[in-house]
C-alpha cells in the first residue's frame, strides 16, 4: 500500500481544520481594529464658529489636536479637568482649524489653528497637553511643541502622546512612562529615555508623562492640576468627578494574558455589532461622552454613532466644538440610543420611537449608584449586556484598574468557540467530499486502463 496518498489526505484534513478559521478570524480582527480608528469626517465649514475668549488673569492650557485623528479620552478628560478647575483658559489647538476626527464616531473643530493661536493669544501656554495622535511624526506638531516649550511652562503627555513628545527630543535623559502595551517599542526606539512601568505618572521637572488611557488621563491631569493650581483645587475637581485622588503614584499596569484572548476571539467571531446611538446636545459632559465612545467600541461588540437633530456644531459644557457624524435624516439602524444627561428630549424620543421603536436610555440609568466614576458605570453595563471577562479585558486595554469596578455579569460565552469550530468542521467536510471525488475518479481511470490492457492482450 502506498502511504503517500494517505499522508497527503491527513495533511489536507489538518489544514482544512486549522486554516479557514484562522484566515476568517484574522480578516475579521483586522476589520474590527480598523473600525476603532478615527475615520474620515465629511466636510464641515468652520464659518460662524467663534473663537473662545481669553482671560489674562488665568493660566493658559493648550491641548494639541491632530487634524488626522486624536484619542478621544486623552483629549476630553484633561479638557474637562482643567476647565472645571476655573483656573485656566483651556484651548484645543491644531495645525489647521478644520473638522478633525476623534475615535468613537465624533469629530471636533479645534478652537484655534497654530497661526490663529499666535494672533489671538500670542503668549506661550503655561501648560501643553499632548494626547495620543494618529500621526505622531507630524512635523507641524513636533515643531510647535519645540517652539513653545521653555523652562517656565509644563508639558503633560497622556498615553501614547509620549510618542509625539519623544519625537521632539525633549524626553532625552528624562524619565517617562506611557501605555503599558507601547512601552516596549518606545524603549527600543528611544533608548536615551528612562522608561518606567507601573506608575500613574512620572513628574520629571517640568515634563510630566502618564500611562494608558483612563489612568493616565485622570491621574496625570489631576496631578498636573495639583502642581499648577494647588491641592485643594485638584481635590475639589476629583470629588466632582467621583474619582479617587491618592497621594501614591504607584500603579500596577494591567497586562494581557492568555485568558484575555477572549478579546481577540470576540473581534474575530462576533460579526454582528450593535449600533449604539449617542445623542449630542449643547452642554454635554466631556468625560460622560468619552466614557461611552471609548469603552463600547473597545469591546468589539458595538459601534457608537453620534447623532443630533442637525449636523451642526454642538458645544460641550466647557465649550468644545463637537460635530456629530449623523443627523436624524442620515442615521443608520440603531439597536440602542443613549442620552448623556437627565434632561427630557421630546424631539429625540418622538424620532426614536417612530423610526426605530426605541426608548432612549439615560446614562445615569446604567447604575443606581450616583457616586461611582462614570467609566465604572459603562463597564458595568458592558459586563451585564455581554459578559464580565470581556468587560475586564476592555478595562485593561483602557489601563483602568478593574479591581475597583466590582463588575457583575455572565462568564465566557461558549458560542464564541462554537463558531470557529463550525467553520473548521464545514471546511473538513468540504475537503472530504473533494478528496473522495478525486480518488473515485482515479480508481475509475485505472479500472478503464486495465480493461484496455486486457482487451489488447486478448487480441494478441
Amino acid at each position: 500500500m502506498n502511504s503517500k496518498p494517505v499522508f497527503s489526505q491527513i495533511i489536507a484534513y489538518i489544514l482544512a481544520f486549522v486554516l479557514p478559521p484562522l484566515i476568517i478570524g484574522a480578516m475579521a480582527i483586522a476589520f474590527s481594529f480598523s473600525a476603532l480608528m478615527h475615520g474620515s469626517p465629511e466636510h464641515f465649514s468652520t464659518q460662524g464658529v467663534n473663537f473662545p475668549s481669553y482671560d489674562r488673569s488665568k493660566q493658559t492650557a493648550v491641548i494639541l489636536v491632530s487634524n488626522e485623528g486624536t484619542e478621544i479620552t486623552d483629549l476630553l478628560v484633561p479638557y474637562e479637568i482643567f476647565s472645571a478647575s476655573g483656573k485656566f483658559n483651556v484651548y484645543t489647538v491644531a495645525p489647521e482649524r478644520q473638522i478633525s476626527p476623534l475615535n468613537g464616531g465624533v469629530d471636533i473643530i479645534p478652537h484655534f489653528s497654530f497661526a490663529e493661536f499666535e494672533r489671538n493669544v500670542g503668549t506661550n501656554p503655561d501648560l501643553i497637553v499632548i494626547p495620543a495622535v494618529h500621526n505622531w511624526q507630524n512635523p507641524a506638531l513636533i515643531n510647535w511643541i519645540i517652539e513653545h516649550h521653555n523652562d517656565k511652562n509644563t508639558i503633560l503627555s497622556i498615553c501614547e502622546g509620549a510618542r509625539l513628545l519623544a519625537a521632539t527630543g525633549l524626553l532625552e535623559n528624562h524619565q517617562a512612562t506611557t501605555h503599558g502595551l507601547a512601552i516596549g517599542s518606545l524603549m527600543k526606539q528611544y533608548p536615551n529615555t528612562d522608561w518606567v512601568k507601573d506608575v500613574k505618572y512620572i513628574d520629571d521637572g517640568n515634563i510630566i508623562t502618564s500611562p494608558g488611557i483612563i489612568t493616565g488621563a485622570m491621574n496625570g491631569s489631576l496631578h498636573t492640576l495639583e502642581k499648577l493650581a494647588g491641592t485643594s483645587v485638584a481635590r475639589k475637581v476629583a470629588q466632582k468627578l467621583h474619582y479617587p485622588l491618592t497621594d501614591s503614584a504607584k500603579f500596577e499596569s494591567p497586562s494581557l494574558k492568555l485568558k484575555d484572548s477572549l478579546w481577540l476571539l470576540t473581534a474575530a467571531y462576533q460579526w454582528h455589532k450593535q449600533n449604539i446611538g449617542v445623542f449630542l446636545n449643547d452642554g454635554i459632559g466631556e468625560i460622560n461622552l468619552t466614557a461611552v465612545l471609548d469603552t463600547y467600541p473597545q469591546s468589539f461588540t458595538a459601534k457608537t454613532i453620534s447623532i443630533a437633530p442637525e449636523r451642526k456644531v454642538i458645544h460641550s459644557q466647557y465649550g468644545l466644538n463637537l460635530v456629530p457624524r449623523h443627523d436624524f435624516a442620515t442615521a443608520t439602524k440603531l439597536d440602542r440610543l443613549l442620552v448623556l444627561d437627565n434632561q427630557p428630549h421630546l424631539d429625540l424620543e418622538t424620532w426614536a420611537r417612530s423610526k426605530y421603536d426605541l426608548e432612549p436610555e439615560s446614562l445615569s440609568s446604567l447604575s443606581k449608584d450616583d457616586d461611582r466614576f462614570i467609566f465604572d458605570n459603562v463597564l458595568q453595563d458592558l459586563a451585564r449586556r455581554e459578559n464580565k471577562p470581556l468587560a475586564e479585558i476592555v478595562a485593561k486595554t483602557l489601563e483602568y484598574p478593574v479591581d475597583s469596578t466590582n463588575l457583575e455579569g455572565t462568564g465566557i460565552p461558549i458560542w464564541l468557540f462554537l463558531k470557529p469550530l463550525a467553520i473548521a468542521l464545514a471546511s473538513v467536510t468540504a475537503i472530504a467530499i473533494i478528496l473522495n471525488k478525486k480518488y473515485v475518479s482515479i480508481s475509475e481511470y485505472f479500472e478503464s486502463v486495465s480493461k484496455i490492457e486486457v482487451t489488447e492482450e486478448h487480441k494478441l
